[in-house]
């Protein structure tokens, strides 16, 4: 009987079943550029354009007043790759003879969730260093002098975006765990807490808490517990895939999940100094960037959110 070997692919799509219901933040943020973008790019560099945003100017009838006229000026962001996200696993023969039954779920699954992770913690540090235009600081609900997370929080957000023109539509509230807790301990939040958003599914609805004051409200420990950020959709972008697959690699396949380019590889060193090993690896390059104008991000308002004496 001829042997019957597992292919790579089939074994990445297996995984990558079980992981579509662990990330959330690709779905918020823009991820247009592709590895095509970055080939060739001087410094692994890509520079996205922004239209020039233009006011109208105004003159009386009949009036003796010229026409001025104005430059146009565009504004750029450079997106660069600066992370190598990977996982490597040596797994020995006896491993892989007496203890591996299902090597999707039990080996390449949790390596693919590492990863995903990880490429997920690049998108949260681009919120942290982000130099956003607007500023709001929450207290938290207090014993003395309360704070409403609603009139203090979510309409001077939404108010701040609507003066800079940001869209209504794709407009997100990301919060930590600890500012989760202070926003649901408020009644008109916590009443449209699972109400979701109609273009969630799977990891995000399950990440919705609700949706208010014209944001979807979305919980993540990719960012700190008493971190908090309304934006939009277009505030920062980001880019992850998989590297080349190389011709040296007897298993090799490239995946693409939730938002995350992937590549897995596996090989066997027999001259590893422990032992004879199959080498697992899955990773990715990744970049993200704050999308500025001006030295600010218009588009994303940042909250500062001090928990002392949270009910």
């Amino acid at each position: 009987m001829a042997n019957a070997f597992i292919k790579a692919q089939k074994i990445v799509d297996a995984a990558n079943l079980l992981l579509q219901r662990e990330i959330v933040l690709p779905r918020l943020v823009t991820t247009d550029l592709s590895k095509q973008d970055f080939q060739y790019a001087l410094n692994d560099t890509v520079t996205m354009r922004i239209p020039a945003v233009r006011t109208a100017k105004s003159r009386a009838l009949r009036s003796q007043t010229g026409l001025v006229a104005e430059d146009l000026a565009e504004t750029k962001v450079d997106v660069v790759l600066t992370d190598h996200i990977y996982d490597l696993l040596n797994i020995t023969d006896e491993q892989l003879t007496l203890d591996i039954r299902d090597f999707a779920r039990q080996v390449l699954n949790p390596q693919m969730r590492g990863v995903a992770e990880g490429l997920e913690e690049v998108i949260g540090a681009v919120f942290g260093t982000a130099n956003a235009a607007t500023t709001i600081t929450y207290s938290g609900p207090k014993e003395a002098a309360p704070s409403d997370p609603f009139v203090d929080v979510i309409l001077p957000a939404r108010k701040a975006l609507n003066d800079n023109n940001v869209p209504q539509g794709n407009r997100y509230l990301l919060v930590g765990s600890a500012v989760e807790v202070a926003l649901l301990g408020d009644d008109r939040i916590s009443k449209a807490q699972n109400s979701g958003d109609s273009l969630a599914s799977n990891a995000l609805q399950e990440a919705t808490v609700a949706r208010v004051g014209g944001f979807s409200v979305v919980t993540s420990n990719a960012i700190g517990e008493n971190e908090a950020y309304a934006f939009h959709k277009t505030a920062v972008t980001f880019a992850a895939f998989a590297p080349a697959l190389p011709d040296g690699a007897t298993m090799k396949a490239a995946t693409s999940a939730d938002g995350f380019g992937m590549r897995y590889l596996r090989d066997y060193d027999p001259t590893n100094a422990t032992g004879p090993v199959d080498r697992s690896l899955v990773d990715s390059f990744a970049g993200a960037a704050s999308v500025e104008q001006g030295g600010v991000n218009k588009r994303l308002v940042k909250i500062t959110f001090d928990n002392d004496g949270v009910a």
